[in-house]
């Protein structure tokens, strides 16, 4: 079974509708429409999925690119993310205390002194 190329790649929305359209439509498995579009299954599923969920919208944008995924990101995520590092910095300088570090002392030699 071929697997699908690892740098990701832009398939366009005609494609995408097809692939769709085989799946549901045709009732072809999600292996044999990889196989014929050369994509992975996984692709093929998330689309079919997002079909499902929102219907030809889905194929026009990105996937995980929805409005609810920003607005949970923006609203939940970011505050959630920044709490966390301000505990996490606090709770460090409870918790590690600095050594004071003593100064080394100096030492002099004969060539130091000056005339």
């Amino acid at each position: 079974m071929k697997t699908a190329p690892a740098r990701p790649r832009s398939i366009p929305l005609a494609r995408r509708a097809l692939i769709v359209q085989r799946v549901l439509v045709d009732k072809w498995t999600s292996a044999k429409v990889a196989a014929a579009f050369d994509v992975s299954e996984r692709e093929v599923d998330d689309w079919v999925a997002d079909f499902r969920r929102s219907g030809m919208t889905s194929l026009r944008r990105a996937p995980g690119k929805t409005r609810a995924t920003l607005v949970v990101h923006r609203v939940i995520w970011r505050p959630v993310q920044e709490i966390a590092t301000r505990l996490t910095y606090r709770l460090r300088q409870l918790l590690v205390r600095e050594r004071l570090h003593q100064p080394l002392p100096l030492q002099r030699f004969n060539d130091d002194r000056r005339d």
